[in-house]
């Protein structure tokens, strides 16, 4: 399990929640992605960049865990919705 870093693609303030639009790289199973940019996570999705495929995945504070099983090396896009760090 490592915390993979992302990449920010973009972040927009809306009225009451902020939400950043992220991709990583050579994300496997159990690994975690940070988004230094949120305190805490309210909705996310993570995708992978290629086919599209929805993966599942767990949030904590402002750490999301990628839980779906038999993942190696997969390029992801994402977007979380939540609070301000």
């Amino acid at each position: 399990m490592a915390d993979i870093k992302e990449k920010v693609l973009e972040v927009r303030n809306m009225v009451v929640k902020k939400a950043v639009i992220f991709t990583a790289e050579d994300v496997d199973t159990s690994d975690t992605i940070t988004l230094a940019d949120l305190s805490t996570i309210d909705g996310s999705a993570v995708l992978d960049r290629s086919a599209g495929t929805t993966y599942t995945h767990t949030t904590t504070t402002n750490v999301i865990t990628v839980s779906h099983a038999g993942l190696t090396d997969v390029d992801v896009i994402g977007i979380a919705i939540g609070d301000t760090a």
